[in-house]
């Protein structure tokens, strides 16, 4: 992954047909209803129905409503993030999967086919987001509005406004977690005068910039004793403390439904895939067995029930994997134990399954290194699971791979893809020991902290060689939109434009490999990330080519269009592409070829 080198061969070679994949079975997911958000920002308009068979589609051509013909995507600059970093023009898509690139693809087109101009766009692979807490903003109260991609307050309340018409008289318009103050050029959250032009109750809260509302929510929370100062914001912390903890509370209390849940689910997916997320790992939530006011607490056990149940009913419309975050304090180990004999990983079809154990292993947040956790940690080794643990201080990534090392003499791990993620602080000597291991390291993490060398050291990272992928760590503490993260991760800075990581920048080919390429290795899955022959067809066509823009561009990147498994998910309207899928989904639990 070091050199930042691009390679254009508009003349590819088809990857042999024997390519290694897990046999396992593969599910559905129908392409994506209309877009909640879409009257704020035409960048993530859905339509809401396909075109009738044989309808017009602009530069498209021969429609295709039942799915069973190709997908010829031409005129662009896909950038595969092969071994090469091969950029070609063209990519056609049969069956869900890319079956030739290039010339070969223009050539390859037969019978049914449709055709996509995609006018000279800059495609990448789809981003694999491979830890975040995406399970989380799926469970919200409220009509939840994500606002990670906009950059003004009139923006955001532009935004909070075109979300009345979807909101019931009474009910709130949410946006908790993945949202910084940081962002906004006026370097805070918008007061309650500013949220008053929104004629629903708001609650605004992030982890980094407080927690709000406006004068409907003000009068909600006083009538049930909460107490809201002037300007609309709450005491306390998102640590569930003080008033924002007891408003967080009511609110899970008295607007969470599994149809709610259900309806933030998909829309929190749907949103992320407007901004080219395909793929996200969940690294699951702090346990509470009722609703709480942290905004990291979920019941873990039955937090991923709605979706279940979008896939279920074949409406994921992107990749979802999980992780089992463990909080174990017994010395008997009952949730690790009930874990290990009863779920299996890398489980699922295609489009929802299984991962790993991980972020905690035992003990919980301060567990790393104790006797608990090492018992924890060798009964994961002696069941052949992947781990992943996470580092946050100067000294508990030392713990985790000297346990690791210790484990590994009495039960090996070097095949099992164990993971550090975060690491602000590790070093060279750490990295080495980890890397002869057979593990890796998962970065991208940093858009919302303030102070000087806050990491990771990604140059030392990945210069070292060892697997690297990119994760967001957003949804609770901090953002999951991945063009704010690779702003940080290209320039150093933090969103408000202090230097906060001199000296171990990254290019931006660099950054996208991580985040397609890179990742194929943590989520187990070699026939996703990269572009190429025989691999699924996830990619994202961008608004703007953030190869070449301005470095101050970078977070403002969006999709236009974006694909998965074949099936179109995400239509800004822009390419006038058809609305039908080309992906096997429809087929539910067909295996794979």
């Amino acid at each position: 992954m070091g050199k930042n080198r691009q390679h254009h061969d508009e003349s590819t070679s088809p990857a042999e047909s024997g390519m290694s994949r897990r046999g396992l079975l593969m599910g559905g997911g129908a392409a994506a209803a209309a877009a909640a958000f879409s009257a704020a920002s035409p960048a993530f308009a859905v339509p809401a129905a396909a075109a009738p068979s044989g309808a017009a589609h602009g530069d498209a051509s021969s429609s295709n409503s039942d799915g069973d013909g190709d997908l010829l995507l031409v005129n662009g600059r896909i950038h595969t993030m092969d071994e090469r970093d091969t950029v070609v023009g063209s990519a056609l898509i049969s069956d869900g999967r890319f079956v030739a690139l290039g010339k070969d693809a223009e050539r390859g087109a037969r019978g049914k086919t449709t055709r996509v101009d995609l006018r000279g766009r800059t495609v990448i692979p789809g981003i694999i987001d491979s830890h975040n807490h995406i399970v989380l903003v799926g469970n919200r109260p409220g009509y939840h509005t994500p606002l990670e991609d906009v950059f003004t307050i009139p923006d955001a309340v532009a935004r909070l406004k075109a979300r009345i018409k979807d909101v019931p008289a009474g009910h709130f318009i949410t946006t908790v977690g993945p949202i910084s103050a940081m962002q906004f050029q006026e370097g805070r959250l918008p007061n309650l005068s500013e949220l008053d032009a929104v004629s629903r109750p708001v609650f605004i809260e992030a982890a980094q910039g407080g927690v709000v509302t406006n004068g409907l929510g003000k009068a909600f929370f006083e009538a049930h004793g909460i107490a809201v100062n002037d300007n609309g914001s709450l005491s306390g912390s998102a640590f569930g403390t003080g008033a924002a903890g007891q408003a967080l509370r009511l609110l899970r209390e008295q607007f969470l439904s599994d149809e709610s849940r259900e309806r933030t689910a998909l829309g929190a997916l749907q949103y992320y895939a407007g901004l080219g997320i395909t793929t996200h790992l969940d690294a699951g939530a702090f346990h509470t067995e009722e609703p709480n006011g942290a905004i990291f607490g979920e019941n873990k056990f039955t937090m991923h029930a709605p979706f279940l149940a979008l896939n279920g009913a074949e409406k994921l419309p992107v990749r979802l994997r999980v992780d089992f975050l463990l909080e174990d304090t017994d010395p008997s180990l009952p949730e690790l134990t009930a874990r290990l004999r009863n779920s299996f990983p890398f489980f699922g079809n295609d489009m929802m399954r299984t991962g790993a154990i991980g972020e905690f292993t035992g003990g919980g947040l301060s567990g790393m290194g104790t006797p608990l956790w090492l018992e924890a940690t060798k009964r994961v080794a002696k069941a052949g699971w992947r781990n992943e643990n996470h580092s946050l201080s100067t000294t508990d990534y030392k713990a985790i791979i000297d346990g690791w090392v210790a484990v590994n003499q009495e039960f090996s791990i070097k095949t099992l893809r164990w993971v550090v993620a975060h690491v602000p602080f590790i070093n060279s000597e750490y990295i080495e020991k980890l890397k002869a291991l057979g593990g890796g390291l998962k970065v991208g993490w940093g858009p919302t902290r303030s102070g000087t060398l806050q990491g990771p050291p990604y140059r030392t990272i990945l210069d070292s060689g060892i697997p690297t992928g990119y994760h967001s760590d957003g949804g609770d503490i901090t953002v999951i939109n991945p063009w704010l993260n690779f702003y940080t991760m290209v320039t150093g800075r933090n969103l408000r434009g202090d230097l906060i990581n001199a000296g171990q920048t990254l290019t931006r080919t660099e950054v996208i490999r991580m985040a397609t390429a890179g990742n194929t290795w943590f989520i187990h899955e070699d026939d996703l990330g990269p572009i190429k022959v025989g691999n699924q067809a996830d990619l994202v066509v961008l608004d703007q080519d953030f190869f070449s823009v301005p470095e101050s561009k970078i977070a403002q990147t969006r999709s236009i269009l974006t694909v998965v498994g074949g099936d179109v998910v995400h239509d800004s309207g822009e390419l006038k592409a058809p609305q039908q899928g080309w992906g096997p989904r429809h087929r539910r639990y067909g295996r794979r070829s």
